[in-house]
């Protein structure tokens, strides 16, 4: 009897089974679009923070860099500059005795440069009397 019904209804089974794998096609067509382009996202973003660091490479090894540092002696009188050295890709530098005005100077140079701060270590002697000690890298 259940073979009967089933040649009975034929046709319709047919159509049932071809709209089944119709939209299970459709649905994994829809699925596999988002996932490429979740990865085409994903690699585009990859590709712009490479171009970035790329960007932020040359800047941070360009060799003007090194020359810049040089004023860190000249920003201040001689005479306030206890300690200088300066070696391949790093400086120290001790200042002493320096006013407010001088120090807001001094880091507002450092920050818009780019250089990488080791250490930094200001020390109040008196009302407006500071010393500093600075390592930078760049």
């Amino acid at each position: 009897m259940n073979l009967m019904i089933l040649k009975r209804f034929k046709n319709e089974i047919i159509v049932f089974m071809a709209i089944i794998f119709a939209s299970s096609a459709f649905y994994f067509k829809i699925s596999s679009k988002k996932f490429v382009e979740e990865e085409k996202s994903q690699i585009v973003s990859s590709i712009n923070e490479i171009n970035q660091i790329n960007q932020l490479k040359k800047l941070w090894k360009n060799k003007s860099t090194s020359k810049k540092i040089n004023r860190l002696k000249s920003i201040v009188p001689k005479s306030k500059v206890k300690f200088f050295k300066k070696s391949n890709q790093k400086v120290m530098v001790t200042y002493q005795n320096l006013s407010a005005k001088e120090l807001n100077l001094i880091i507002k140079y450092i920050m818009n440069k780019p250089f990488i701060i080791k250490k930094l270590k200001i020390a109040k002697k008196s009302k407006d009397n500071y010393t500093m000690e600075l390592v930078c890298r760049w």
